[in-house]
């Protein structure tokens, strides 16, 4: 089975891919691509890839459809779903051969056609094989990629609905809560927020983040779950806060009472 190894955040300007053996070790810049791209625009773009092994690289380049997993795991599809923008992307090289220490810059375009609207997403994938891996018929393959992300301006719908927001683990070690949200428009969502914590006087005893979440795709469901160890108070409210894009946020509160089983 291929590892597929392919940076899911927003804000890394490149991603550094390494097979657990060390044998295939390469750089992609960028991660992700997010434009803002009007109706009938083309657009091209440059994909950096850094081959930081010992041995020549034999890379086949593809664009793919994907999704998120619920919790968050990238699921390349098969076929493209009704978000994909595959159509819209060509690459001038499907295969190419990269040797130690050089760099190979891949060229695309993206055309975006006429009835384009809200949001749109692909990526584009590297097949690795290495030449130690093809002589001796066996070792490790990866696939690795940037992730594109489109949005048509003026026609986007940003809707989240949050599902429930609840302690799923109560202990005296720790409390886990869960968090439950649904895009509901026609765009990807970058998310971030916190879950601030308060005693029963009402005074802030600790914040914590929202982790391994920052985007839900149109029709995606994402369940967050966040830690708050070793708790020094008995009674407290939970306060979440998720931002979802400029001002729209969700917020919501639960009590409850540490090592009360839930």
């Amino acid at each position: 089975m291929e590892k597929i190894l392919i940076c899911t955040r927003l804000f890394n300007s490149s991603f550094l891919v390494e097979d657990p053996l060390k044998e295939i070790r390469v750089s992609i810049s960028p991660p992700v691509i997010e434009l803002s791209l009007r109706p009938m625009t083309e657009y091209m773009f440059s994909i950096s890839f850094a081959n930081l092994s010992t041995v020549g690289l034999k890379v086949g380049a593809d664009v793919s459809p994907f999704t998120f997993e619920e919790n968050g795991t990238l699921i390349i599809l098969e076929k493209p779903d009704r978000w994909s923008c595959r159509d819209w992307i060509t690459l001038e090289d499907r295969e190419f051969t990269v040797f130690p220490g050089d760099t190979y810059m891949v060229s695309g375009k993206i055309s975006v056609p006429i009835d384009a609207a809200g949001g749109r997403h692909s990526a584009v994938t590297f097949d690795i094989n290495s030449s130690n891996s093809m002589l001796r018929g066996m070792g490790v393959k990866i696939k690795t990629g940037t992730l594109i992300f489109v949005s048509i301006p003026s026609t986007e719908t940003r809707e989240l609905l949050l599902e429930s927001f609840s302690m799923e683990k109560s202990t005296p070690e720790e409390v886990i809560f869960s968090t439950v949200l649904n895009n509901l428009g026609n765009t990807y969502l970058k998310i971030e927020g916190n879950v601030n914590i308060k005693d029963a006087q009402g005074k802030r005893i600790r914040t914590i983040p929202l982790k391994d979440v920052s985007t839900i795709l149109p029709g995606g469901r994402r369940i967050i779950r966040t830690t708050w160890r070793y708790p020094k108070t008995r009674d407290f409210t939970a306060y979440l806060k998720v931002n979802y894009g400029g001002s729209s946020c969700i917020e919501e509160k639960i009590t409850g009472k540490v090592g009360y089983e839930i």
